[in-house]
């Protein structure tokens, strides 16, 4: 999974991205675990030789915000379809230096990154629209062009009107026919508030507002952030502990991709690996053999399921076996999350 920060020059989007990626971190991509203390307790539990957490790879200024007049729209565009969600840095502190909007208002800006991704989409359908148009096949009742015609119609309203296709009722059918156009309003959209420090407990109408529309949005003093990524673990802790901090930027913003990617995780304990793994929520098993090796979903037998809860309750997988706790489940079980997997198959 791929995150882009966007937003206007000077919002904040690499220091927030230092923050996250750490000082260690080298060109514009980098590669960031997900904290999860599950994954820390099981490890405790398992003692494997490796412990791997699952990876969220952050994309430093995936796509830079057009000004008016400077024709870089399809520049923005194309660079925004690369990544899987959009993570929209907009600046609340104030600054004398930021040549772009001398007053912050993360309203305008965002409503600017709205408007931009409405018209790239609806330039892009208009356009599909127009070669749908001259085809013989779209024409025929049930083939995949006809189908593809009815929905981009459809959208075309939608998009003329201010809504996103994210916002659209969308058949499996119809969404499995928008995958090979990477629409942007379809991609999911993350707001991160990049505020002063006095300002992080602070929470306005357009956070609501946003929030209330779906998308994630959490606040965050990029600046000190990125102070705080050059401490050491136990100094940084202690740092956020007096500052009020709950979850450093980095957990915040995971937690935030996850939330608008709707994503869950679960792990697979063994002696040489222990691993966290992201999945689609309402994914099924056979879903988490294939994210694990295709071969091992080629030859599912059965999954071996063991409960977070009862792992935490009883300290040990094997404890969880031993009382009866671990369920067979089959290749249409629904995985939920914190679940402890071990795919039984016919290698």
């Amino acid at each position: 999974m791929r995150a882009g920060l966007v937003g206007f020059p000077y919002a904040g989007k690499t220091t927030l991205f230092e923050a996250v990626a750490g000082p260690s971190r080298s060109g514009a991509i980098a590669s960031v675990p997900v904290p999860d203390p599950r994954l820390d307790l099981i490890c405790q539990a398992v003692s494997p030789k490796k412990r791997t957490p699952a990876h969220l790879e952050m994309v430093d200024d995936a796509a830079v915000m057009p000004t008016p007049g400077s024709g870089r729209a399809a520049d923005f565009a194309a660079s925004a379809r690369r990544v899987d969600v959009l993570v929209h840095v907009v600046r609340e502190f104030e600054s004398e230096t930021v040549p772009y909007h001398s007053q912050p208002d993360p309203k305008r800006d965002h409503d600017s990154l709205v408007s931009e991704l409405l018209f790239a989409d609806l330039h892009l359908v208009e356009n599909r629209l127009e070669r749908l148009a001259k085809s013989q096949e779209a024409k025929k009742s049930g083939t995949q062009e006809y189908l593809e015609k009815a929905l981009f119609e459809r959208l075309k309203t939608s998009l003329e009107n201010g809504t996103e296709v994210r916002r659209c009722e969308l058949t499996e059918q119809e969404g499995d026919l928008l995958l090979n156009y990477q629409l942007l309003t379809a991609k999911p959209l993350v707001v991160a508030v990049n505020c002063e420090e006095s300002q992080l407990r602070q929470r306005n109408a357009f956070e609501d507002s946003v929030a209330s529309s779906g998308d994630p949005v959490f606040r965050v003093c990029c600046a000190l952030e990125k102070e705080l990524a050059a401490l050491e673990d136990e100094d940084r802790s202690a740092f956020l502990q007096d500052l009020g901090i709950e979850t450093a930027a980095s957990g915040s913003l995971i937690r935030a991709v996850y939330q608008a990617l709707g994503l869950i995780t679960f792990f697979t304990a063994g002696q040489n690996e222990t691993k966290a793994w992201p999945l689609k929520d309402g994914s099924t098993a056979l879903k988490a053999a294939a994210t694990v090796h295709t071969d091992i979903a080629k030859g599912f037998i059965r999954a071996e399921v063991v409960g977070y809860e009862d792992f935490e309750r009883l300290g040990s997988v094997k404890a969880c076996y031993d009382q009866g706790l671990m369920r067979l489940e089959g290749k249409e079980y629904r995985v939920r999350d914190g679940d402890i997997i071990n795919i039984r198959n016919k290698s």
